[in-house]
């Protein structure tokens, strides 16, 4: 019986030690594939990190170009007036005319033509003058404090004098 006992007692110190490395084994296998899979979702979380920050600078990038965008805007919508306020071209026009010595033959403008969130009313203008001054005429125009934008500019030599005469197709804005 003594020897049953101990090929009993071995069979059990064996199996114990087969079922601790068994155990030691699959808890190896284990805490691998979880430090694994943690490496994983750290440098997922990492890459979504860089990515976030990457979408916050473009964020900043685009709420800044909004803001610029947005100040052009409010700038521009100083520079069209809600009324076609043609009297007060034409005075502005007068005025500029006199300075560079120039003679205003004829100012005409047509109806206004509706577009998105503004009208464009043509504008015709007949000048004579040095060229130099139309010149300058024209640069004090596209420098008012209202948008008027040139689409037509001819300029003539008249036979026999010194002066220019010169016509001017132009586009004036109103909201």
């Amino acid at each position: 019986m003594n020897l049953n006992m101990r090929v009993v007692d071995m069979a059990c110190i064996i199996l114990l030690v087969v079922t601790v490395a068994a155990g030691g084994f699959f808890l190896q296998q284990n805490f691998s594939r979880h430090s694994s899979q943690v490496k994983l979702e750290k440098e997922q979380l990492s890459a979504q990190k860089n990515s976030l920050n990457l979408a916050v600078a473009k964020l900043a990038q685009l709420e800044s170009q909004f803001r610029e965008q947005e100040d052009r805007v409010l700038e521009l919508n100083k520079r069209v007036p809600k009324a076609p306020g043609m009297g007060d071209l034409l005075s502005q026009l007068h005025g500029l005319v006199k300075q560079r010595n120039i003679t205003l033959i004829n100012f005409n403008h047509k109806p206004a033509q509706g577009f998105e969130r503004y009208k464009l009313i043509p504008v015709q203008i007949v000048v004579n003058g040095d060229f130099l001054n139309i010149y300058r005429l024209i640069h004090d125009l596209e420098t008012l404090n209202r948008v008027l934008i040139f689409e037509k500019i001819m300029i003539k030599k008249q036979e026999g004098k010194n002066l220019c005469q010169a016509t001017f197709m132009a586009s004036v804005f109103q909201q």
